[in-house]
């Protein structure tokens, strides 16, 4: 896509940005949640236990989560 000067504008550059930071935000969420279960996982932990509870208690929730079913 060729751009003529004339067709750069601040709207433009805003615009930009704007979709920019907005695809940025969506792959940042997507990430976080891989975290939460590659976390789980290594923590031995129920990777649904992990989500439920940081939804219901906070992301800083410690020390409550229960193990999978069948794990010791």
């Amino acid at each position: 896509m060729q751009l003529i000067k004339e067709e750069i504008t601040e709207e433009f550059i805003e615009k930009m940005v704007d979709r920019i930071i907005a695809r940025l935000g969506e792959k940042f969420e997507m990430l976080d949640i891989s975290l939460d279960y590659i976390g789980a996982i290594l923590g031995d932990h129920d990777p649904a236990s992990v989500g439920v509870q940081q939804r219901s208690v906070s992301r800083l929730a410690r020390g409550t989560l229960k193990r999978a079913p069948g794990d010791k």
